[in-house]
């Protein structure tokens, strides 16, 4: 498996360009959308941010270290075009490491080199999510990281003494970028009014920082780190990032997670979660000591808890028993647990209650607040493990399905808020009236993702 990480596999596949945005899908109440309260210049400016919230986000005024710049100069790709995709060339099923492997090489060649600025990339374009960074958990302004979920005292070892901090940054290459180029065409505008769907090509990836060390996890030994202004301890009682350190923090790597398009998936998509093992001493840089914790194409629909608790396993999903004897080595609360739910896959980090693509499977235009990204522990939770395959299919009725991509509806969901913001702005006035909508929608989607926060 080690001299597979180190291989290079080239695939050259042509498709064709199409629309992602557009044409085919459910359509959207219009009501809903923005309220176009601000000048374009404003919103132009606010999508071209790169960290920065209120008084939240902020810099020391000495600061002479690493600032987080944006890359949104989204590509617009030609009616058909070579993706070069190496995972494609694998049965995610029959070898399941090789396609971690090729997956893996892809996303680090030329990012571990330039510490992940992928202004510097010199062998391929990676891109960012736009507007991530107006909510309290917004991007910090070191790495671009965002707050992730806590992991309390003893949960990812015995020895982790203390509450954790997880925080993260993702990346889309350019096939995968062009879907937000055409969403965020006019940054004044934005168009998701139907259905998207990301073309196969797209990749996408983020790597997860963790405040723990190696006295709480063994498996940090020399783990590559990263300095971030992350969340005061007071603030993360409150699971959220509102209050933030004034010094910097080191962070060290724990995890990093995948999605790659592939039709070959019921869902479109294969998911997949590596964890770092500094045991891996064979080799020399340390960001390629990550093993493989699993993949997942699919939601299992009809596997219950009731069925998990008989024997039966699932079957869309793929655990690495290596990183499971790992998870039991390192001896905190989930060591005889399985990653998600019944055996479904999720990562170290991730709440145990939920898994991978169902939790993805939530994202969508207008979030009314109803819909929690964690399945409740009722009749209804089936509803999560549906195989939905966009652009026609979404998570809510009468919604615009996010093909699984979190960043994009959080982003497009802090514009949202930031919209309504400045209708308040626009009347002058202080009541809460005018903010009404936008204070529905801040409400819709921090709802939708507390629970994911949740340290329980």
């Amino acid at each position: 498996m080690a001299a597979s990480f180190f291989s290079r596999t080239v695939t050259k596949r042509i498709i064709a360009g199409g629309a992602a945005v557009g044409g085919t899908g459910v359509a959207v109440n219009q009501l809903s959308g923005p309220s176009l309260a601000h000048t374009a210049a404003e919103a132009k400016a606010q999508f071209e941010t790169s960290w920065g919230y209120l008084n939240v986000v902020k810099l020391p005024d000495n600061w002479t270290g690493k600032v987080f710049r944006i890359r949104n100069d989204y590509p617009k790709l030609p009616g058909t075009f070579d993706i070069e995709a190496p995972w494609l060339d694998i049965d995610y099923k029959e070898d399941p490491l090789e396609y971690c492997a090729r997956v893996k090489l892809y996303c680090w060649e030329g990012n571990v080199n330039s510490e992940f600025d992928v202004h510097k990339n010199p062998i391929r374009p990676w891109y960012h999510a736009p507007w991530m960074h107006w909510n309290d958990n917004g991007r910090e302004p070191v790495h671009g990281l965002t707050f992730e979920r806590p992991t309390k005292a003893g949960e990812l070892s015995d020895k982790q003494e203390t509450v954790v901090q997880a925080w993260a940054v993702g990346f889309y290459n350019w096939i995968g970028a062009a879907t937000f180029g055409e969403i965020w065409e006019d940054p004044a505008k934005p168009n998701w009014e139907t259905g998207v769907s990301f073309r196969p090509g797209t990749c996408v990836f983020k790597i997860l920082m963790t405040e723990a060390n190696e006295t709480q996890l063994f498996n940090l030994k020399d783990a590559p780190t990263m300095q971030a202004f992350i969340a005061t301890p007071d603030s993360v009682k409150k699971n959220n990032a509102s209050e933030r350190k004034t010094t910097p923090t080191d962070l060290r790597l724990l995890q990093v997670d995948f999605a790659v398009r592939d039709d070959r998936s019921p869902i479109g998509w294969v998911f997949g979660t590596f964890m770092y093992d500094g045991s891996l001493t064979q080799h020399k840089n340390t960001w390629d000591r990550i093993i493989p914790v699993g993949i997942m194409w699919g939601n299992d629909p009809n596997l219950t808890k009731q069925d998990y608790a008989d024997g039966k396993r699932p079957v869309e999903s793929w655990i690495n028993p290596v990183a499971d004897d790992l998870k039991k080595r390192l001896g905190g609360t989930r060591a005889s647990s399985p990653w998600g739910v019944s055996g479904r896959l999720n990562g170290p980090v991730d709440n145990f209650k939920s898994a991978c693509t169902s939790c993805h499977s939530t994202a969508e235009n207008y979030p009314d607040g109803s819909v929690s990204m964690i399945p409740p522990d009722t009749c209804e939770a089936e509803l999560w493990f549906r195989n939905l395959l966009a652009p026609k299919q979404s998570f809510t009725r009468c919604k615009a399905t996010g093909d699984y991509s979190l960043q994009l509806m959080t982003g497009y969901n802090n514009y949202l808020k930031w919209d309504g913001v400045q209708q308040g702005f626009k009347h002058k006035v202080k009541v809460s009236i005018p903010f009404s909508a936008a204070k529905k929608r801040e409400a819709a989607i921090d709802a939708k993702r507390a629970p994911l926060r949740s340290q329980e």
